[in-house]
């Protein structure tokens, strides 16, 4: 595969695909049994009608043509045993190529999200590698088993007679043409083509996910709009894809037709002229014909092979896309006290966090509060290591973040925020998420986070079925079975990022309550005033850098900017 069709892409592609080698193997031995058959068919035909038709020997035509049909039989099961094999090693390869995919993009930093769009991330895993299978397992062993059929033809053929043999490779050079004027217009109609429909993925996971607020705005017609542009560009794009494809396929078929009336016309004279019998005439045509299908399909597999290009560089994207840092060694520390030393981070270029510098204590209870946009989440996303910080470190028991197992920093450190989603389950799945808790322990998370109070009128208390994204959940209740989920894991350390915002006061004071009781550091970002006045400690951001820190009554003393948060955004 060393041609200048194949790109760097695609021959990486095949590289990848030694994974598969038993699948690919088992492609060659059936292939390897038909052709036996194949080429087995012309010489019992020819014989058939020279040695026995011919002359009348009647008493051969029932075993010969015994022996014809189990040929024919054996290579229509042998057919079918392979095309069955083939269908069901696509299958397998692109179930396992999209958990590939899949368990890739959980170990990629969150930003490396912000590259590319989820519907594209989407199309890749679901649309794309359905075609990469194919590329994968099939391809290279049909280009090259088609290569083996030709040469096998070819060589059946010239035995048979070398003039019309001559005939039939004066037509070769066509596909070469056909194939050389229309691989560029299809490796260009292909990749837009590509490109489009990740957009309407993209697009129609956005308006579907926001389809409660395009009814309350009453902007169907708008967004209908919307949609149908991108669905026009990606089918304008897709008539560009069938018409390149189209003019390879019907040049080859055109190709294919002219030859049949040349075979017959010379093979007619070299008869006449007895150079040729018959039966040599009627098996080298039935047979030539069959050199038409590894061309055609050679020449389709090249052709698709700038299709693979666009496919195989969107499919290396993801798997080369960096994974976290997981490095560290060091198990969570008893002593679980944070520090942040001139931590910075930037984000495309904007300085989201300068030279932050805290100390956060053991068992510590701390609220963070500031405008929108200061960087409080972004705190807490580098404290979990969704983020790395782009200067300085934080430090935990004063040992580097990163030297601690990233797995363990995440069973201890618990972040639960006010979008989180639920799943697609029962509460109680949502909970647990297969681990192994007690019916205690289970039953003390839910009432420290009050789901206990809202499960009662559920149809099936909890192995009520929440829906998709927790849908049919009041977003308060959604709030309380994610902070159930993470209390009954007992972390070292609990953040709640606006956590509790769509929870009632007087259910929101009872859950704080409750959580004096475990040995854990509470870190807290809420806009309630009566949340921020339990902690022991406020920190007070502003535009990234922090300009306060104290109880809440030393801050309303000291701090002007707080005072104004306190006045203008916090619920009272």
């Amino acid at each position: 595969m060393n041609s200048p069709i194949v790109s760097k892409n695609v021959k990486r592609l095949f590289e990848y695909s030694n994974k598969y080698k038993r699948q690919i193997f088992n492609i060659y031995l059936l292939s390897f049994f038909s052709y036996l058959l194949f080429v087995a068919n012309p010489f019992i035909l020819r014989y058939l009608i020279d040695n026995v038709i011919t002359v009348g020997r009647f008493s051969l035509i029932l075993p010969v043509m015994i022996i014809y049909l189990a040929i024919i039989i054996g290579q229509f099961f042998i057919g079918f045993t392979t095309d069955y094999y083939l269908n069901v090693y696509q299958i397998d390869v692109t179930k396992k190529e999209q958990i590939v995919l899949y368990n890739k993009i959980q170990k990629v930093p969150f930003l490396s999200y912000d590259k590319t769009f989820l519907g594209d991330f989407l199309t890749r895993i679901v649309s794309d590698i359905n075609e990469i299978s194919n590329f994968l397992v099939l391809t290279k062993p049909s280009i090259y088993l088609n290569l083996l059929q030709l040469a096998l033809i070819l060589t059946v053929l010239f035995l048979f007679s070398w003039q019309l043999s001559v005939v039939v490779l004066a037509t070769i050079p066509f596909y070469y043409l056909i194939l050389t004027k229309c691989s560029k217009s299809f490796q260009k109609s292909s990749s837009e083509e590509r490109q489009e429909y990740s957009k309407v993925m993209e697009t129609l996971r956005e308006k579907i996910e926001g389809i409660n607020t395009v009814k309350i705005l009453t902007k169907e017609s708008f967004f209908h709009q919307k949609v149908s542009e991108k669905t026009e560009n990606w089918e304008s794009s897709m008539k560009k894809y069938i018409w390149n494809f189209l003019k390879l396929d019907q040049g080859i078929s055109l190709i294919i037709s002219i030859t049949t009336p040349l075979i017959l016309g010379v093979g007619g004279y070299l008869m006449m002229s007895n150079i040729l019998t018959m039966g040599t005439l009627l098996a080298f045509y039935q047979f030539s014909t069959w050199l038409f299908v590894p061309l055609k399909t050679i020449s389709e597999q090249l052709a698709q092979l700038q299709r693979a290009d666009t496919l195989s560089q969107r499919f290396f994207e993801i798997l080369d896309l960096p994974e976290e840092e997981s490095d560290g060694i060091l198990p969570f520390p008893k002593d679980s006290n944070i520090e942040y030393n001139n931590v910075s981070f930037t984000y495309k270029d904007e300085l989201v966090l300068k030279d932050i510098n805290l100390f956060i204590d053991q068992n510590e209870k701390m609220a963070i509060v500031g405008t929108s946009g200061s960087g409080k989440s972004t705190m807490m996303n580098l404290l979990v290591r969704l983020y790395e910080p782009t200067s300085g470190e934080i430090l935990l028991d004063n040992k580097n973040l990163k030297g601690y197992n990233l797995q363990e920093i995440r069973e201890h450190i618990k972040l639960v925020r006010g979008n989180d989603p639920l799943f697609n389950m029962t509460v109680k799945e949502n909970i647990m998420l297969g681990d192994e808790f007690s019916e205690e322990e289970f039953n003390k998370a839910v009432k420290k986070a009050k789901v206990d109070k809202f499960i009662d009128p559920l149809d099936e208390g909890y192995d009520t079925i929440v829906g998709e994204r927790g849908s049919k959940l009041s977003d308060g209740q959604r709030e309380r079975v994610a902070i159930a989920r993470a209390l009954i894991r007992n972390p070292k350390v609990l953040i709640l990022d606006e956590a509790t915002s769509g929870v009632d006061s007087q259910t929101e004071e009872e859950i704080f309550e409750e959580l004096k009781e475990y040995d854990m550091t509470l870190i807290i970002i809420s806009h309630r005033l009566s949340t921020i006045r339990k902690a022991d400690k406020v920190v007070v951001l502003k535009d990234g850098e922090i300009i306060g820190e104290g109880t809440h009554n030393e801050l309303i003393k000291s701090s002007p900017v707080y005072k104004e948060i306190i006045e203008s955004q916090l619920i009272v």
